[in-house]
């Protein structure tokens, strides 16, 4: 219930649409008892000539001839089922078009969420899964609140109406034919629960199902290098035969549910037709009646079978809402103050002081980290993998917060500012550049959409790019493949740093922008990246020497927290762990070959 009265929210914005949907339900169902009526009249009226009652008045069968009533009676007929299908196309438009609306707004709601969420809720869930919640189990809210609510106030109204005037036709018959109601909702109660959570174990296996193909596809480089193809088939056939199994479970119980419903309204038809016949022969009922009310008798139970059928499918919407909800009500987003206000940048200075973080809380990857650098300069921050390098550059971007200390650029607290207007004032050069399939010149611009082209070739003549993205078919325009695979790593490179030239963010963030490169490429790359770092506040996380030399401050990460800090000369003057890192990268390759505990060389033997 909780679930079904959160979605119907969704429904508010469309409340006056709706309302006008519901008349549109008592006109059909109007037309729907009248449809009935013209087979009475041929039977009764004019072939028994029997006079014609309506509402008290009597009609003497020979006021008209017997083919002007034929004729009147199929123009009737044809008027009544005319007019309910155009009304029934008009409100299924209606509804179909509310529904959809309905998904787009649950859908772009869930969308937003995700976004908002931070880099550790996207690393900890599957994105199979997600994208699964978000194409698949959105639909939900369409499925409930208009195949389910509708069609149950629908079949409500329409069953009323049918109930009244079979009560007018004949009692007795009418209470037999509503003798299946409680068979009926036994039924209900005893398997839309068990369809309901077999739609979420149903769901939750495909998407299951979802997060195995994107794993494997995303890294299908390495699924082909160690020809582990077999395997991963091995796994994703398991994966996908327990999703239809489950599927199979769950359909042979909605069929099996189905044929049940139909049963119980069959074996209804028949006593009513057994009775009625008998009351036909006895005088108490005539043909036509019978006629009109065994017609009336197939609506009536049509809204009823509807009911039915209608209560598993919001069983199963209610299964699939929840695996949304379940993920909207999940907020991992980096939180922002109610009076944050946009951030300063005057002179671009970053303090860290007494910086603690861990993605568990209980375990920190950072501790006690405190450095100032001043506006304009070069950081460079180097350390072991797995030192805490990103997550410190994370906090610079606040993708997370600190457990404990402050983080200040400008004497502002990123506490105290909105998160986009730190985002906004960084520019990023990642090592794995990211490329969207799009227009070379839509991805230089992704940082700053109104940018002219005027201001795109700039850019890129100044990452050195112009020269190589002129030779290309369309030249600007041309569309890049997938990640960018249309390019060598040399030219994505150069148009990531056209993308932060562009950008002219006072700060700037470098991860390792030249490690998979080779020297004359790096080159031509470490040009642009001098023209990009001009007089701005800049972090790089650095393994080359070449980035290091350039940096006004190193910090050498090491133990969780800053172990050395300062220019390039000084920390190979103190010989610590800094001047350790140097050696290893520059010592000779028989110092590097491994050695046991006793500094003999340790020396594979050929098998």
């Amino acid at each position: 219930m909780a679930v079904f009265l959160k979605l119907l929210g969704y429904l508010r914005p469309y409340s006056l649409l709706f309302a006008f949907c519901l008349g549109l339900v008592g006109v059909q169902s109007a037309l729907e008892l009248l449809k009935p009526w013209p087979l009475k009249l041929c039977v009764d009226q004019i072939i028994a000539r029997q006079p014609l009652e309506f509402w008290g008045w009597t009609v003497p069968a020979d006021v008209l001839s017997t083919g002007t009533e034929l004729a009147v009676v199929a123009i009737a007929l044809v008027a009544v089922h005319f007019l309910s299908g155009f009304v029934q196309l008009a409100n299924n438009y209606l509804t179909i078009r509310m529904g959809q609306d309905m998904v787009q707004d649950f859908r772009c709601e869930l969308f937003d969420h995700l976004q908002r969420q931070s880099l550790l809720f996207h690393q900890t869930r599957p994105t199979g899964d997600l994208l699964y919640r978000l194409m698949g189990d959105t639909y939900s809210v369409q499925t409930l609140l208009m195949n389910g609510v509708f069609t149950t106030l629908t079949s409500i109204v329409l069953l009323m109406g049918m109930f009244f005037v079979l009560l007018g036709i004949d009692w007795e018959l009418t209470l037999y034919a509503m003798a299946v109601v409680p068979l009926l909702i036994l039924a209900i109660a005893s398997v839309t629960k068990k369809i309901g959570n077999l739609t979420y174990e149903t769901h939750m296996k495909e998407s299951k199902v979802y997060s195995t193909v994107e794993n494997i596809f995303n890294s299908i480089s390495l699924v082909q290098a160690f020809a582990r193809e077999d395997e991963e088939r091995r796994r994703f056939v398991a994966e996908s035969q327990h999703s239809f199994d489950r599927k199979l479970t769950l359909y042979s119980l909605q069929t099996a549910y189905g044929w049940l419903v139909g049963a119980i309204t069959a074996a209804g038809t028949a006593y009513v037709l057994y009775v009625g016949a008998r009351h036909v022969l006895e005088g108490d009922l005539s043909t036509g009646d019978l006629l009109i009310f065994l017609g009336y008798l197939a609506s009536l139970y049509t809204p009823l079978n509807n009911i039915a059928n209608t209560m598993g499918a919001i069983r199963g919407s209610l299964a699939q809402a929840r695996r949304v909800l379940d993920v909207l009500a999940e907020d991992k987003a980096v939180p922002e103050a109610p009076d944050a206000k946009p951030l300063e940048i005057t002179k671009g200075a970053v303090e860290f002081s007494g910086v603690t973080f861990g993605y568990d809380p209980e375990r920190p990857v950072l501790s006690g980290v405190s450095f100032k650098a001043r506006g304009g300069a070069t950081v460079a921050v180097v350390g072991q993998t797995g030192a805490g390098k990103t997550s410190l550059i994370s906090l610079l971007l606040r993708f997370y917060d600190p457990q404990k200390g402050a983080i200040t650029i400008d004497g502002q607290d990123l506490r105290n500012v909105t998160l986009k207007s730190v985002r906004q004032q960084v520019a990023i050069v990642l090592q794995d550049t990211h490329l969207f399939p799009m227009s070379v010149h839509d991805n230089i611009a992704y940082g700053k959409r109104t940018a002219t082209r005027e201001e795109v070739v700039a850019a890129a003549t100044l990452a050195n790019a112009h020269e190589f993205i002129e030779a290309m078919p369309q030249g600007y325009d041309s569309l890049l493949d997938e990640r960018g695979s249309n390019l060598s790593g040399g030219q994505r490179q150069r148009l990531s740093i056209a993308r932060a030239l562009l950008k002219d963010a006072p700060l700037l963030i470098l991860d390792e922008p030249t490690s998979a490169l080779d020297a004359g490429t790096e080159a031509q790359i470490m040009e642009g990246l001098d023209r990009l770092m001009e007089n701005r506040t800049t972090f790089v996380i650095a393994h080359r020497m070449s980035m290091m030399r350039r940096a006004d401050l190193i910090l050498v990460i090491k133990d969780k927290t800053v172990s050395e800090m300062g220019t390039f000369q000084e920390l190979l003057d103190k010989g610590g762990e800094f001047a350790r890192l140097h050696a290893l990268q520059f010592a000779p390759l028989k110092e590097r070959r491994p050695r046991d505990a006793q500094g003999q060389e340790i020396v594979a033997e050929a098998p």
